[in-house]
């Protein structure tokens, strides 16, 4: 179960003629590629909080002229949660920014600085934002301005959804959801240049509970043991963010609060952010509790073959039915990364655990053809690999977001799609 965070800051002067920036942005993931997206904090920024939202614009400076690119506001509230499909804040009914709002913009729109000796042809005034990319060193500024009137430019969508098929597609992937449980994804697709998209490569997402409750009576819990609503979805040039609302059974009929899923849709990857609010304390009810939340991939010979990487293996281990003392060691590391690679691309996984949530991530590989681990398409476990976490009757009644990151990286890239 999963993730967001990569907030950045910058210094704003706000000024009629030319502005200046003291601290760099950072990007939202590390995914590191042309499709990247950045976001800023509304709330750094002195002079955004409290402007309307579709009065908002973001410029780049090319060519000797300032011009609109294509951004998104996504609005959240105190506690981190996005606000979806109409949802407000106590005290902001209307839609002004707020200090927890993201400002997204692409990597890729970042450009020159605007020269300080060039009077600024904008009749309002502008927030400059310094943009540093990590991976390449670069460096490029992005200007806001607040306008009189609506001015937020959409620009050319990175990013569609499908409605009727709950399915979310960028020129690098497909997804569909499960419409029984829409917080499991139930298929994947690689976009293939000139061939449209690959076969569908998962089998099934699982997700599975074990401990013991009242210290004696041993409990274990399936995607089968969840009921699972989709109740928002918000649709963006730039991103989509789907909201499922789920509970599992804890005995009989017995079922927990409410466990929030946000699934935060962008080009080039996408993030599960799991939203833990649990009124009381897990320990008083439960013991030696540990969650495993894996991908099964299919097993076709016309599929390319899988290898699996973590920082801890050299070299990857390859998927083909069977377990070795290799696997068994990967299962034996505490680590937080790990990735799945094949002709068509490569799948970079990335849990961000806050550091007062007391838990502690395993990876986790099943490998094993012969033995069936129901719900699945196609019986048994190839290949079925992600985390184990354990300690989760320690967790306090604060609201904690779970991340997993999710990097989509094609072996041959084409974005005309």
């Amino acid at each position: 179960m999963l993730g967001l965070a990569w907030y950045f800051s910058a210094f704003v002067l706000m000024t009629a003629g030319a502005v200046s920036a003291q601290f760099t942005a950072q990007p939202l993931t590390r995914c590191g590629s042309s499709d990247s997206l950045a976001v800023v904090l509304a709330g750094d920024f002195p002079a955004l909080p409290g402007a309307p939202v579709d009065q908002l614009t973001l410029l780049n400076y090319r060519d000797g002229h300032l011009s609109p690119i294509t951004v998104q506001v996504d609005q959240r509230d105190a506690e981190g949660r996005f606000l979806l499909d109409g949802e407000t804040t106590p005290g902001n009914p209307t839609r002004l920014l707020g200090p927890m709002d993201e400002i997204v913009f692409r990597m890729a729109d970042a450009a020159a600085r605007l020269p300080a000796v060039t009077a600024n042809p904008e009749q309002t005034p502008l927030v400059e934002i310094e943009f540093n990319d990590p991976q390449t060193g670069s460096r490029g500024w992005v200007y806001a301005k607040v306008s009189d009137t609506a001015s937020l430019v959409s620009g050319t969508k990175q990013i569609t959804y499908n409605k009727e098929a709950d399915s979310v597609e960028t020129g690098r992937y497909k997804i569909g959801f499960s419409g029984q449980r829409p917080f499991l994804v139930d298929s994947f697709q690689w976009g293939v240049p000139d061939h449209g998209w690959s076969p569908n490569v998962l089998d099934a997402m699982k997700i599975r509970h074990q401990g013991k409750m009242f210290g004696f009576l041993s409990f274990r819990r399936t995607s089968n043991d969840y009921t699972s609503r989709l109740t928002h979805v918000k649709e963006g040039p730039l991103r989509i963010i789907r909201r499922t609302e789920n509970r599992v059974r804890i005995l009989w009929k017995l079922k927990t609060p409410a466990l929030f899923i946000d699934y935060v849709m962008m080009p080039d990857s996408f993030i599960m952010d799991t939203i833990v609010d649990i009124p009381f304390n897990l320990g008083l009810v439960l013991r030696d509790v540990e969650t495993l939340t894996t991908v099964d991939w299919r097993n076709e010979p016309a599929l390319p073959e899988l290898t699996i990487r973590s920082p801890a293996t050299t070299p990857g281990l390859r998927v083909d039915g069977q377990m070795s003392a290799e696997k068994n060691h990967f299962n034996t590391i505490s680590d937080t990364r790990l990735s799945i690679h094949s002709d068509y691309g490569s799948v970079s996984l990335d849990l961000l655990i806050p550091e007062d949530f007391a838990i502690t991530p395993w990876l986790y590989l099943n490998d094993n053809a012969g033995i069936a681990d129901r719900p699945e398409t196609q019986p048994g476990q190839f290949g079925n690999v992600g985390y184990r976490t354990t300690g989760w009757e320690n967790i306090d009644t604060e609201v904690h977001h779970l991340r997993l990151t999710t990097c989509v990286t094609p072996s041959v890239e084409d974005h005309g799609r």
